[in-house]
């Protein structure tokens, strides 16, 4: 992991814990009724954008242009599958802390947040029993439904501030490895 992170280590810095994500179900009760309301969204908004278009497309004499039909069909099929990709993101995650920061690694960036900067971090649990650090007073009024979502965007940071509204970790693998490892670093209420 330290070979991995080089570039993104400071002097001195030393990873303290990592792990990944635990396995997961997409569809678990605490995800199942958002990912069916926003999937019932995306078809409806392509639905009515279909509606919209070609009706006016025909009637303004423009004709209906292929091109236009397949944007519109192919961003309304991501808006139904994006929940999906979300989970394959998440899965491919690591989680990080180290004596100076929290970090998120995936294949493909970094994303962390100084320790300094987190006002409160505390753990919470979903009907599943799936387990988040929860960064921030943001995350006090983050449904468990919108974790793994909130998990992808990496950190808030207040603009003015610079301190952290909101970082989350879902679905965490080795709870009391982070707990132990926090100790003196982070205070997990």
């Amino acid at each position: 992991m330290k070979e991995k992170l080089k570039d993104y280590l400071e002097h001195g810095e030393e990873i303290l814990w990592h792990s990944r994500a635990e396995q997961f179900e997409a569809m678990d009760r605490t995800h199942k009724a958002y990912y069916i309301r926003r999937g019932v969204i995306a078809a409806a908004i392509l639905i009515l954008l279909l509606a919209f278009y070609i009706p006016t497309a025909i009637k303004t004499g423009a004709g209906v242009k292929l091109g236009v039909v397949i944007v519109i069909v192919a961003a309304g099929i991501y808006g139904i599958c994006s929940p999906m990709l979300d989970v394959r993101k998440l899965r491919k995650m690591e989680y990080v802390l180290t004596n100076e920061k929290l970090m998120l690694v995936t294949p493909s960036d970094v994303r962390s947040v100084k320790l300094s900067a987190i006002p409160t971090a505390r753990m919470a649990s979903d009907d599943d029993g799936h387990w988040s650090l929860l960064c921030g007073p943001d995350c006090d009024s983050l449904a468990p439904c919108k974790r793994r979502v909130a998990t992808l965007t990496g950190a808030i940071l207040d603009q003015d501030s610079m301190m952290c509204d909101r970082f989350v970790m879902y679905g965490i693998d080795d709870v009391q490895g982070l707990r132990a490892a926090a100790v003196g670093h982070l205070t997990i209420a």
